[in-house]
């Protein structure tokens, strides 16, 4: 949605489609009169009505539920975004599920930003029974990620199948509850800041937090505990920097734990690969790209966070250094500025940290592959060794057969004594038969070695391309 666009295309839409049931919508308001630090005001909030007339002081932070319209608590939703005046792209960005920045001057004094929040939830459950740390103890059919729910194909087969794996678990493909398809898990979140009457002593600053984490409540209530709440009204973007660390520690929290399942996983593969006798048709492959894919997408959420503290910087730095009036005010600016630059670098870092991880299972892939690659080979060879010997037996009786055949049976008859007799000639066909016998494999030896020297006068030559290679390249 544009941003000159009236947010009520956004309320029409979704009354179009349903309809608002009550009036009741629970959040959390902290204020900050501006006259003492000891603590902030409290108050719990359940009604739309309450939404729309609470007193505002000079600073306002409002814990509600996530911004979705939903008919149970769309009155008191949209009393909050009315109260707040809070744009329509901030709406429609939520229902398209993205991340997100958003800035928006209304007047030379007041002006509003926002950001959307969204991470791939890692889905895990206890596992059913404790499992050895040690990798040769371990079952083949306890192996990857603890716990993997397919869904059923048919109606039939409601009860999906389940695979005991290691812990810590990782659900995916789950049926939902009476046959319902399965539902990936995100995490959501979004923050909402106004600023009213910059530069002046009768300034206010609003945040609203729809759906923080439970930490980020924490520290918002023990926000006069933890800074100035002087210096956040000369400066509302210490409230962001509060909020993307708290964004931050979610992502990096997330892909440790992923680190935790691979390194689980790899000592007890590492053990699989290191014992060619052991099989591993039975290796659960889609468990492992599932791991991939969550990776993946921590990539996706790292490189968002990463664009939205770029755009943060960039708006700190542009846009708030030219409000500034005195020397203390410059100052905390740095301060803040700094404090932003160092959580974009733990950003980044966390940011390589993952595409590193995601190559260490693309190697784990790959290790995999090629071991059940050598293992087919080593059975390929196996094989080729009984079909020569099978080759060798008959070319070594091929030429008994054909002589044997020619002649028939025409050297042997019955003689005078009633017995078998052989014709003198008969000892012809043995030694033809012995000569041909010879001849033909000392040919297919002659034969084998020529291919040798072939192959090893192809390798020889690769070599010799390849070192050329490097030298140039060097």
């Amino acid at each position: 949605m544009s941003l000159f666009l009236d947010r009520q295309l956004y309320f029409e839409r979704f009354k179009k489609d349903r309809v608002a049931v009550g009036e009741s919508y629970a959040c959390t308001l902290l204020q900050w009169p501006g006259t003492t630090d000891e603590a902030l005001f409290r108050e719990e909030l359940s009604l739309a009505s309450q939404v729309k007339s609470y007193d505002a002081r000079r600073l306002n932070i409002i814990i509600a539920p996530l911004d979705t319209a939903d008919p149970t608590n769309f009155a008191g939703f949209e009393a909050l975004v009315e109260r707040h005046n809070i744009p329509g792209s901030f709406l429609d960005e939520r229902s398209q599920g993205s991340w997100s920045f958003g800035y928006c001057p209304d007047t030379p004094t007041s002006s509003c930003l926002w950001i959307h929040f969204l991470l791939k939830d890692v889905e895990r459950s206890e596992p059913s029974a404790p499992h050895s740390d040690s990798p040769r103890q371990k079952p083949l059919h306890r192996r990857l990620l603890s716990l993997l729910q397919r869904p059923a194909s048919t109606a039939a087969d409601k009860g999906t199948e389940m695979h005991e794996m290691h812990e810590p678990k990782i659900k995916y493909g789950q049926s939902g509850e009476a046959g319902k398809p399965y539902s990936p898990k995100w995490t959501r979140r979004s923050f909402f800041l106004r600023v009213e009457g910059a530069r002046t002593d009768t300034s206010t600053v609003t945040l609203v937090c729809f759906a923080p984490s439970t930490f980020l409540k924490d520290d918002l209530v023990d926000l006069p505990q933890r800074v100035d709440c002087a210096k956040v009204m000369v400066n509302p973007h210490i409230l962001l920097e509060i909020i993307l660390y708290d964004l931050y520690m979610q992502l990096d929290t997330t892909l440790w734990e992923l680190r935790k399942i691979f390194t689980v996983e790899q000592e007890h593969f590492g053990y699989l690969t290191a014992s060619p006798t052991k099989p591993l048709s039975d290796i659960d492959f889609s468990a492992l790209h599932l791991l991939a894919d969550y990776i993946i997408m921590l990539r996706e959420g790292s490189e968002a966070l990463l664009a939205t503290l770029d755009a943060v910087v960039e708006h700190h730095g542009s846009t708030v250094s030219a409000m500034l009036a005195t020397e203390g005010a410059a100052l905390l600016h740095r301060q803040t500025q700094t404090a932003l630059e160092y959580r974009r670098r733990l950003v980044r870092a966390t940011g390589e940290r993952a595409a590193t991880f995601e190559k260490r299972i693309n190697n784990l892939i790959n290790l995999f592959f090629n071991h059940i690659s050598q293992q087919d080979n080593a059975m390929l060879m196996r094989d080729s060794a009984s079909v020569k010997a099978i080759a060798v037996i008959t070319l070594v009786f091929l030429p008994v057969t054909t002589v044997a055949t020619i002649c028939g049976s025409q050297f042997f008859y019955n003689g005078d004594d009633g017995g078998i007799a052989m014709d003198p000639s008969g000892w012809f066909m043995f030694a033809i038969s012995t000569a041909l016998s010879v001849i033909l494999l000392l040919a297919w030896g002659c034969y084998a070695q020529s291919l040798e020297r072939r192959f090893a006068r192809g390798r020889k030559r690769g070599n010799r391309h390849a070192a050329r290679e490097l030298r140039f390249s060097a």
